[in-house]
């Protein structure tokens, strides 16, 4: 299918991928959403982290599917994490309402809580992402790294940066440019000559799978967009950086092509023989956005290919009914991201793909309109 055409084939791929989370959020009694679904063991517990930061998701699938509903939702997720902050600023991490903080995951509660405040205006959402943001200052480490669920420094929480880069934009208050500044320069302290990024899975005893890698990605490219003209130099490393290591892993060629191998090393390494789905939506999200900077149409092809190999795996039949519309953790099923389960993630990452798919389509052709930008 020619990538041109995907808009119109993917819109039922992005309805039933967030009918799916609808499912997951009813299974908690719409207390936030739930993990996924297990094949073994069913819905499992709600996921404060996750439900954060799939509110942006719902509320742009709300507009493009003109489904006002899922704005709804997202708004019940966002009353449900302002009451979840604990007095210190934080939120609970993991699974369930009871873990003790993890600063990954009040950085993508922290994103959450900043795009419904833009959606809605209400000042108890600003006033509880300044309470998160001054902790995750207060737990940033001298060095400016981030620590990871496993106390390790890791490169993936160029995402939590993004979410302090974004409360900064939303307060203009300095303490957060600075602490988006430690951060950058840690973080491309880390980055080899080969384009290889250390640090980019949760310990020095796991290795990176391609969804912390695409988190890796991502976090750069959009902090680096949002500090550009205050902090330039930075920024444009920044940017640099995260392209450099999008096209060397885009040049990766397996027998699971046009997926990436969902687990790889240092230089680039395949180092196992299952796709992990969620890295492969996140991926399309990244090149597309290298695609605009550098104009390799080789890239948007490549996104092409991914997004209609996941959408052949995103469950159409109803064998298990609580499944459809979700994207399995691996591929084979049996793989070694979130075995036999449907991580909501996976289904975020997927309805985020196909919605930055239909924005670049609409962008080449705006441009090429006469009368377009």
């Amino acid at each position: 299918m020619s990538h041109e055409r995907a808009p119109l084939a993917y819109r039922d791929v992005l309805n039933d991928a967030l009918t799916w989370v609808c499912a997951a959020h009813d299974a908690t009694g719409r207390r936030g959403v739930s993990a996924g679904y297990d094949l073994r063991t069913g819905w499992q517990p709600t996921y404060p982290e996750t439900s954060g930061y799939l509110i942006p998701t719902l509320l742009r699938g709300a507009t493009a599917l003109d489904r006002p509903e899922l704005a709804d939702r997202a708004a019940e997720i966002g009353e449900w994490l302002l009451d979840l902050q604990r007095p210190d600023g934080s939120f609970p991490g993991g699974t369930g309402v009871d873990g003790p903080p993890v600063v990954f995951d009040t950085g993508q509660i922290l994103l959450g809580l900043l795009a419904l405040w833009r959606a809605t205006g209400e000042q108890p959402l600003l006033d509880t992402a300044v309470g998160a943001g001054d902790w995750l200052l207060a737990a940033q480490q001298p060095t400016g790294a981030w620590l990871s669920h496993f106390d390790t420094p890791n490169t993936y929480s160029s995402r939590v940066t993004w979410a302090l880069a974004e409360l900064w934009r939303a307060t203009g208050e300095p303490a957060y440019l600075a602490g988006v500044r430690r951060s950058l320069d840690w973080l491309l302290d880390q980055v080899r000559p080969d384009g290889w990024i250390d640090a980019m899975a949760f310990s020095a005893d796991h290795t990176a799978w391609t969804h912390t890698i695409g988190y890796a990605l991502r976090g750069l490219l959009r902090c680096a967009d949002l500090v550009a003209t205050e902090l330039p130099e930075p920024a444009r490393r920044g940017v640099d950086a995260a392209v450099a290591c999008a096209v060397r892993l885009a040049a990766l060629r397996t027998d699971l092509h046009p997926l990436l191998p969902g687990e790889i090393g240092p230089g680039f390494t395949p180092l196992v023989g299952y796709a992990c789905l969620t890295g492969d939506a996140q991926l399309v999200t990244i090149w597309l956005d290298v695609a605009r900077r550098t104009g390799d149409e080789t890239l948007r092809e490549r996104c092409g290919a991914v997004l209609d190999r996941l959408a052949q795996l995103q469950v159409r039949q109803p064998l298990e009914p609580a499944t459809v519309g979700a994207l399995a953790g691996s591929w084979p099923l049996s793989g070694g991201f979130e075995p036999l389960a449907f991580p909501n993630w996976a289904a975020k990452f997927l309805a985020d793909a196909v919605l930055e798919h239909a924005a670049d389509v609409r962008l080449r052709r705006a441009a090429t309109t006469p009368g377009g930008p």
